[in-house]
């Protein structure tokens, strides 16, 4: 009989980030990445997003492993929080697996004894079942698709990738494993990455920053200050061949970048000689030509230590000059928009010449047009299914295979939302539109899981947009009366002309409420009383100032201490 295929995601269809993708075939379930999205800022105050796992937790027993495709946020983010609840061994490169906890450790979690499973480009038998992994080339080493053997054929899912012939030999994509695949089996079906599938042509070379600044670092009369996201390893490797071709000294501004290249993976890839390191203590005392601070991060993080720096806040009695140079090499990206543009006239203020990579000079490392158009061709799968990405770029990336006449149609391409479910029974591909597996968002603050729910954002939003008013008094149940007179403090509340009025009347109401109220109080029904009073005052509140800040009401009973 022949293998039954469910496939569904749990995050990343109609999305940027938190990508998480399953395959069941016949009982046994497969996880393909775990990743997490960062928040905006209607969700103040959530370090991350990770998906809703629930269909994980309710099916434990049938999960055979995980996939990790590679060392990124929004690929392997989420395992740290996921594995305590639904722990399976782990199939990744050595390189992912060493950053997966080390990410346990930044989070602030405890470490987690993982079963890792470390695989190589070739065939791996889990489960009693081939799964063939392809080194992909990305911005990061160790970057693996994977081709799960099937009855009907493979089933292949394509992480983050580009075509780069002049890639490295660590970020080196295997393109004859690729071709030889579907002639020793058919592909059954490619589920491939969607987020620049609206950019036409190739990624490469515009993945490169080196033919933007080399100058800079040959010619430059002063210290150079670059900035870089942190897991972009790629642009990391093409700022250190620069550094140590020029003779300069290479300084981290952070600790996480600095272990990261410390570590004996990286170290072998990244080879930094022992002449070429400084610590940013030595900053001012080094030679200004010779010097070259990194400033990294992740998403905002980079932006906030730009203007840390330039604020003067992480190093002490370090001025700027006209011979200095700020390359801003991380190009803003959904959601950073106004902290990257503060980050930029920060660097500017500094007197140094900056020079500012966009989007047009410097792209990502993810497939544009040209890039998916090979993959298709190389792979010629039955069926194709776009991923990882917003509704815009899954519809352009199921154009790209239209365009290309190899005869698909609505029949072989499916764009998914999450939680839908694709079948595949004999071959035969069918959409489920009658189910939809649980999913969404799961808030992540600091070390709490799904802590957060809607009701505490929209306490979060009120306070950060309308304030809180504080009110205080202590009372006397079996006297029925109040004991001291009450207090109203206010944060964040922004009165109008009449404020003084406004102050008043909120005392006043505040007083009558609590002796009408106290006089009718009795044992048991304490949230009732409270209830009373600020409902009483937030109508007044959103009457006269068309604001509804968040009221807290602390009453103490004295007959109750």
């Amino acid at each position: 009989m022949s293998d039954k295929i469910k496939f569904f995601s749990l995050g990343g269809l109609d999305e940027n980030g938190k990508n998480m993708s399953i395959i069941e075939i016949n009982d046994d379930i497969y996880v393909l990445d775990a990743g997490i999205k960062f928040p905006d800022k209607r969700v103040p105050g959530v370090d991350c997003i990770i998906p809703n796992y629930n269909y994980l937790k309710e099916n434990a027993d049938r999960v055979k492993c995980y996939i990790i495709s590679h060392a990124h946020d929004d690929q392997m983010g989420a395992l740290p929080y996921i594995y305590r609840k639904v722990p399976a061994p782990i199939y990744c490169s050595k390189l992912t697996a060493e950053l997966i906890k080390s990410k346990t450790l930044i989070y602030g979690l405890k470490p987690i004894d993982y079963d890792f499973h470390i695989v190589e480009n070739g065939p791996t038998i889990i489960n009693n079942r081939e799964f063939v992994f392809i080194n992909m080339t990305h911005s990061v080493p160790g970057t693996l698709s994977v081709a799960i053997d099937t009855d009907e054929g493979y089933i292949f899912y394509a992480s983050d990738f580009i075509i780069d012939f002049g890639a490295p030999s660590t970020n080196q994509m295997d393109f004859k494993l690729l071709t030889t695949l579907s002639l020793k089996k058919k592909i059954l079906i490619l589920f491939s990455e969607s987020c620049d599938a609206d950019k036409p042509g190739h990624a490469s070379p515009n993945h490169r920053i080196t033919q933007h600044i080399q100058r800079e670092f040959l010619e430059s009369k002063g210290r150079i200050f670059i900035s870089v996201y942190s897991q972009n390893l790629y642009n990391l490797r093409e700022i250190i061949e620069l550094a140590v071709k020029a003779n300069k000294k290479i300084i981290f501004l952070t600790d996480e970048v600095e272990k990261l290249f410390s570590h004996e993976l990286l170290e072998s890839m990244y080879s930094i000689p022992a002449n070429n390191r400084a610590n940013i203590s030595e900053i001012n005392r080094l030679r200004e030509q010779d010097v070259l601070v990194l400033i990294d991060g992740c998403g905002e993080d980079v932006f906030q230590s730009i203007i840390s720096f330039t604020n003067g806040e992480l190093v002490n009695n370090l001025t700027f000059n006209e011979n200095d140079t700020f390359i801003i090499a991380c190009p803003g990206v959904a959601g950073t928009e106004k902290i990257s543009i503060k980050a930029i006239d920060n660097a500017y203020k500094t007197g140094a010449h900056v020079i500012n990579l966009t989007r047009k000079e410097i792209c990502s490392m993810h497939a544009h047009e040209e890039d998916l158009k090979m993959l298709i061709t190389m792979l010629e799968p039955k069926y194709y299914l776009p991923i990882k990405g917003e509704y815009r770029q899954l519809m352009n990336n199921a154009k790209i295979a239209l365009s290309l006449n190899k005869g698909y149609n609505h029949n072989n391409i499916f764009i998914f939302d999450n939680g839908m479910i694709l079948n595949i029974e004999n071959g035969i591909a069918k959409p489920d539109f009658k189910t939809v597996i649980e999913n969404g968002d799961i808030m992540v603050d600091g070390i709490g899981v799904g802590n957060v729910v809607d009701s505490v954002i929209q306490e979060r939003i009120a306070m950060a947009t309308d304030g809180v008013i504080i009110l205080g008094a202590v009372i006397s149940s079996s006297q029925k009366k109040i004991i001291t007179s009450q207090d109203v403090q206010m944060r964040g509340f922004v009165f109008l002309k009449d404020s003084e009025n406004v102050v008043k009347q909120i005392n006043s109401i505040f007083e009558d409420a609590l002796h009408t109220s106290i006089t009718n109080y009795y044992e048991g029904k304490e949230k009732e009383f409270i209830n009373k009073i600020t409902d009483k005052i937030s109508k007044y509140i959103r009457k006269e100032t068309k604001k509804q800040p968040i009221i807290i009401a602390n009453i103490i009973d004295i007959d109750k201490l």
